[in-house]
């Protein structure tokens, strides 16, 4: 029976040891799983703090960009701008007045689904465009604008102008 207790003893102890080195890596991994939650908590933070600057950014350059062009051009064009009654969307819209083909841009910029939506409306056709929030820089806004205003590149077109690269 020594031989057999031995073994007994030996096993046992072993099935012991591997629990232990089982609770051990169970714990370990529960660990990485608790940073990897706490990490991905942390940049998703920082991904909506990083839109939510953008937003605002964005904002106001839009703000800025089409009333520069409503103030330097009134009788060409008609822009409204506001936010929408939830607060999470600003949206813009610039229309032509008295220029051929007649034509409008609409711009949402939208904080809470972290996009932008452009569409263009015209006598030569229709376009839309949808871009993340992050992905849009003021000066993609600028180029916007500035191709409502550009008579040049309506006049002899035969569809909407083709969006800046975001």
């Amino acid at each position: 029976m020594g031989d057999f207790e031995s073994a007994l003893q030996a096993k046992l102890a072993r099935n012991a040891e591997l629990a232990q080195e089982r609770a051990q890596a169970e714990n370990e991994m529960d660990r990485l799983e608790r940073e990897a939650a706490e990490r991905a908590e942390r940049e998703e933070a920082e991904r909506r703090a990083a839109a939510r600057a953008r937003h605002g950014e964005l904002v106001d350059r839009l703000t800025e960009a089409a009333g520069a062009l409503k103030a330097h051009s009134p009788e060409s064009f008609v822009v409204r701008m506001g936010w929408t009654a939830s607060g999470e969307e600003f949206i813009a819209k610039i229309s032509s007045r008295r220029l051929t083909p007649a034509r409008s841009l609409f711009i949402e910029l939208d904080r809470e689904d972290d996009e932008v939506l452009v569409r263009w409306h015209s006598e030569r056709g229709k376009a839309l465009e949808l871009w993340r929030l992050l992905e849009v820089s003021p000066e993609l806004l600028d180029e916007l604008v500035l191709q409502v205003a550009d008579q040049d590149l309506w006049r002899d077109s035969s569809r909407p102008p083709a969006f800046p690269q975001a």
